[in-house]
């Protein structure tokens, strides 16, 4: 690959103010590097110094071949560089749509790409700014640096305050890009466990200097590293409850099995993909059935009547979820007639089909989602150990999500694993459990 950005000897900072220090590396055409480090290390000033919104007090920066600190600030993103700041920076006076449209340039990524990437963002097209959720900025975000077709991409902590199921859609998407090799990505980002799967180089910055450099999966594999940089052991140690991780799994297996529904059912109507009635039945046989286990440890008697007891607060978001829960049950019912409607009708019965696939993945999207933000960080200030231990036992005979009690679903995870260039659902995890 050919070189594309060059730090020599980097020295910058704000004002007087000297954060990065003595700073080297090398990013080549469609390359990754993870910048990785504790808070208040100098990830986000190392960001801001390319593009120009820190001072560079002494080094070169040579992007291109031409001396970066020439280009004026406002000129970087015609230069060739796409920021995404933690602050996300939404314009929230303007739709969705102006929000992406007003900084376009010609190139690969257009409106049609971006919605395609973020089905989500053309779903909210005609809201404002100020109307969209944490996780629709963060993809905005995303898909207005894009709009800017750009040769690099700096993404600062994407991750940040989302949900744990918007954080994995993201990361996938991000993967996508990585893979793709089609422009640069520097990711700056706390969750190192997350992105150096996706990666192939990784920076670690203590106090502005580089303490780490070299190979993401030389990294990923040295705990003892990454306990002494990044505190990643220890903090992992500290707070993990496995009854919460066993919650966090089932959620994104069926995250799996949404994605795959919904890439199937958009492939038809696209005419990409033939009817596979047998893999569509299969997957509403999973999202049918898997349900029942895991809110059966959540709702009858365990985490959420626990939950009850010990938080006043936990009622109202919980009557809802319950709510939800027995809308589920009729939206999956109709999820089977209306597939039997289509085998019978054949293509007549396709729009209906679609309709119920569409309805139910948005409404699976939003439920899990509010377990994830609002029901676990709950459940894990509020619950004893007792509670837990009782919770998890609850989940003993469910087995694993991704194979099933007998192994009925392993085959399922692999065709869906396989249908798409980068497998649906399951970001850098793989095929867990199967």
């Amino acid at each position: 690959m050919a070189e594309l950005l060059r730090l020599e000897n980097v020295w910058a900072g704000y004002g007087d103010a000297t954060v990065l220090e003595d700073i080297s590396f090398v990013v080549e055409e469609g390359d990754s590097l993870a910048l990785l480090g504790r808070n208040g290390m100098g990830k986000t000033t190392l960001l801001a110094t390319l593009m120009g919104a820190a001072r560079l007090r002494k080094g070169r920066m040579i992007y291109q071949g031409s001396d970066l600190a020439m280009v004026p600030s406002h000129r970087r993103a015609q230069a060739g560089f796409g920021w995404v700041p933690q602050e996300r920076d939404i314009f929230p006076s303007l739709t969705l749509e102006e929000n992406l449209t007003v900084v376009a340039r010609p190139g690969r990524w257009d409106l049609a790409r971006v919605y395609a990437t973020f089905p989500r963002l053309q779903e909210r097209r005609n809201n404002m700014g100020n109307q969209l959720s944490g996780g629709e900025q963060q993809m905005l975000a995303m898909g207005r640096a894009l709009m800017l077709n750009p040769r690099i991409l700096l993404l600062d902590e994407p991750l940040e305050g989302l949900a744990p199921l918007i954080a994995q859609e993201l990361l996938q998407i991000i993967d996508q890009m990585v893979s793709g090799g089609s422009m640069a990505v520097i990711l700056v980002e706390q969750h190192a466990r997350q992105i150096l799967p996706i990666t192939r180089q990784a920076i670690v910055l203590e106090r502005g200097r580089i303490v780490y450099q070299g190979a993401s999966g030389a990294l990923a594999a040295d705990p003892a590293l990454l306990s002494r940089w990044l505190g990643v052991v220890s903090k992992e140690k500290v707070l993990s409850i496995n009854a919460i991780d066993i919650i966090h799994d089932e959620h994104r297996a069926l995250a799996a099995v949404l994605h795959g529904l919904k890439y199937v059912v958009d492939g038809i109507e696209k005419d990409n993909l033939d009817a596979d009635f047998q893999l569509l039945a299969a997957m509403i046989e999973y999202v049918t059935e898997v349900p029942e286990k895991v809110h059966h440890p959540k709702e009858d008697g365990y985490l959420f009547s626990r939950l009850r007891r010990r938080s006043a607060e936990a009622a109202l978001i919980l009557d809802d979820l319950e709510a939800e829960h027995r809308q589920g049950r009729l939206m999956t019912a109709a999820l089977n007639r209306s597939l039997v409607h289509y085998v019978q009708a054949g293509a007549a019965g396709f729009q209906a089909f679609r309709d119920a696939v569409l309805a139910y993945v948005a409404s699976q999207w939003q439920h899990m989602n509010k377990e994830e933000s609002k029901v676990m960080p709950m459940a894990r200030q509020a619950l004893l150990p007792e509670d837990w231990d009782e919770i998890e036992a609850a989940f003993s005979a469910n087995g694993s999500p991704w194979s099933g009690p007998a192994g009925e679903y392993a085959q399922l995870f692999s065709r869906i694993a396989n249908m798409a260039p980068a497998p649906i659902g399951l970001g850098s995890a793989g095929l867990r459990g199967s």
